[in-house]
């Protein structure tokens, strides 16, 4: 990697924050071994597509934790690369659940491409993660051949994405590759932004922040000095996928995802999935209630082709819904429909299907307004909210939906501790459980036994 003048500035005081950072490289390093032992045993398993994204999540977190390996394997798998030359491993197109992404694939390659060990105490490197670090910077050019400018504009954003809402070090970090245009487009605004911010979070940024930014002032014109501070007294964190594309106003309305929700969901999804039979019918039908699913043969039935083009629709609608509000009806331009093409992937993510339950859920479909009303009353996704839980679960209860009336049944006898609590009931917890289980919910009948013995 190039070293700059700019960047010999570094100092002493980032002794103390890449302190902490080596603390977490070792997990980092177990995460991507066990990630990539699941990955390969996942060729033959019956739950294939949760071992891969399983895995996929183990690197995800220790790419982000410092592990160069985890950033390009990740970028591997979004190009679709044999992710082990030479052995019988499984192609990630094999996997049914890892999209071919240039944007996504590109994002993590920069990544690794701009790793540096110093900064995580990773005094010797071991070879492999040289290759890795090496093997990233080689992909870039490649993985740039044939992409938009809009594409590649978007992976920039996406790796300020990814750093942006981690710790004080990130933020230093995406400050210097800004300065540097070192794997994102110089942009010394920019640059200065993101070392305003990381001055003040954490003792051990400061000084190294406050060493950077003075040398880069002295280099920048005043007006753009003030700029940089403007962005910075305005800046927010980047919240994941979905939730990134939320109005100003909407994201003040909600609860924005903790780094410990966001690594969390997936595991909570999965948990509701195991829990609640007919969710992947539940996510069809969603589709279906907001009018994106079009039956292309009127066989009554969400073919695989059909279901496709159904994701991609939404995804393309969210799209839409992230442009201001003066280009409101709008055609898109040329950029923006290479863009939204890229990001239509046909895959949901984690937080898009939380957003297509909320919006299914607010269309009255009983099934989105059950899962939704879960997600509330637990904090999945979505800020925890008592009373929304249950008043979002009873309109689905209200329809004869068995399940609702169950988990409502739940809540009232738990408890939500929220803002907005929803305070334990016996009375309103065996009313809901008694009508599950009249309408043949046998997990209802079980539940009454034990909390109605009294009421």
């Amino acid at each position: 990697m190039k070293m700059t003048a700019w960047r010999k500035v570094r100092g002493l005081g980032f002794a103390a924050l890449t302190a902490t950072m080596a603390l977490s490289a070792g997990q980092a390093f177990a995460d991507y071994e066990n990630a990539l032992a699941t990955y390969l045993g996942a060729k033959d398993s019956d739950v294939r597509s949760n071992a891969v994204i399983g895995a996929m999540d183990l690197w995800q977190k220790s790419a982000l934790a410092g592990d160069v390996r985890s950033a390009r394997i990740l970028g591997d798998l979004y190009s679709h690369q044999d992710l082990v030359p030479g052995s019988a491993d499984m192609l990630p197109e094999d996997t049914g659940v890892v999209p071919n992404d240039r944007v996504k694939a590109l994002a993590w390659y920069i990544i690794a491409a701009t790793h540096e060990f110093q900064d995580y105490q990773q005094v010797n490197p071991t070879p492999d993660a040289i290759e890795a670090r090496v093997s990233a910077q080689r992909r870039i050019p490649e993985v740039k051949i044939g992409m938009t400018d809009a594409s590649v504009r978007a992976a920039e954003t996406r790796v300020e994405q990814l750093l942006g809402g981690g710790s004080a070090f990130d933020l230093l970090r995406l400050g210097r590759m800004r300065a540097e245009g070192d794997g994102l487009t110089k942009n010394n605004v920019e640059a200065l932004k993101y070392l305003y911010l990381a001055r003040g979070r954490g003792r051990g940024a400061n000084m190294e922040a406050a060493r950077l930014i003075e040398n880069l002032e002295e280099l920048m014109v005043r007006s753009d000095v003030e700029a940089a501070a403007t962005a910075a007294d305005a800046w927010q964190p980047p919240l994941p996928e979905t939730y990134a594309l939320l109005t100003r106003g909407d994201r003040d309305d909600r609860q924005r995802l903790t780094a410990l929700q966001y690594q969390e969901l997936r595991a909570n999804l999965e948990e509701l999935n195991r829990q609640f039979d007919g969710n992947d019918v539940v996510v069809d039908k969603a589709l279906q209630a907001l009018g994106f699913y079009y039956d292309d043969d009127n066989d009554g039935k969400l073919e695989k082709s059909e279901r496709l083009q159904a994701v991609k629709r939404f995804q393309t609608s969210l799209f839409i819904d992230r442009r201001p509000s003066d280009r409101a009806g709008e055609p898109l331009s040329d950029d923006e429909k290479a863009l939204a093409k890229d990001l239509a992937t046909g895959t949901l993510t984690d937080l898009q299907t939380v957003e297509l339950m909320a919006r299914a859920s607010a269309r009255g479909h009983a099934p989105s307004q059950h899962i939704y009303g879960v997600m509330l009353g637990r904090g999945i996704g979505v800020r925890k909210n008592g009373q929304e839980a249950i008043e979002v679960l009873k309109a689905a209860a209200d329809q004869n939906y068995a399940l609702a009336h169950y988990s409502a049944g739940i809540f009232y006898v738990e408890g939500i501790t929220a803002e907005q609590p929803l305070r334990q009931s016996v009375r309103e917890a065996c009313y809901h459980l008694r009508s599950a289980a009249v309408l043949g919910y046998k997990k209802a009948e079980s539940a009454q036994k034990t909390y109605c013995k009294f009421d």
